[in-house]
Order: C-alpha cells, then structure tokens, then sequence
C-alpha cells in the first residue's frame, strides 16, 4: 500500500488503464482529494484512500483498477472521514490554541 508521504499536493492521478482523471488537491492520513479537471463549475473534489493507489511513480498517481472514488459532499470545505472511518462518528476539528499572554 501507498503511504501518505508518496502523495503530495498538484500532482496528476491516473486510472489504472493510463487515463488522467485529475490532480491531487490536498493531503490527508488516510486518504487525498482528487480535484478533476481544471476548475470545474461547480467544484466537485473526491476523496480517495491511499488503499486505492496502486503505484506513485515520478509526478503521477496511478490508481487501483474500480478504485472507489466518493464525492466530497461537507459545504465547510473541510474533508470529511475516509468511508472506512473505524469508530470516527464526526469530522476531526482543527482547534487553535491562544497565543502567549503578555
């Protein structure tokens, strides 16, 4: 399986057969978002788990043959849970800690 490292931001994601279906727009633990095409009207990304990556070879992502790719539905721009979540019932929430007092 792929790691997280192996993927990084702007890089091209490919099906198994060669045919480009987008690039990486952002990366997370368990899974990337897929943003297609060049800015879509109306933005639709996908999130697809490092499960599905079959190879990270030079600048490209090659995904697994019927690779599930789901359609990041969460309004907030935020990525949502991966589908194979554990025991996660909610999204993570990024808390800003207070700067140092005086």
């Amino acid at each position: 399986m792929v790691q997280a490292g192996e993927v990084r931001e702007g890089m091209t994601v490919r099906t198994a057969e060669g045919r480009r279906v987008g690039v990486v727009a952002g990366v997370g633990e368990v899974h990337f978002e897929l943003e297609p095409g060049r800015m879509p009207v109306p933005r639709r990304d996908y999130l697809v788990e490092y499960s599905d990556v079959a190879a990270v070879r030079g600048h490209v992502v090659f995904l697994e043959p019927g690779a599930h790719l789901a359609l990041e539905v969460d309004d907030d721009g935020g990525a949502l849970p991966p589908r194979s979540h554990g025991d996660m019932d909610r999204e993570p929430v990024n808390i800003e800690e207070a700067p140092p007092g005086p």
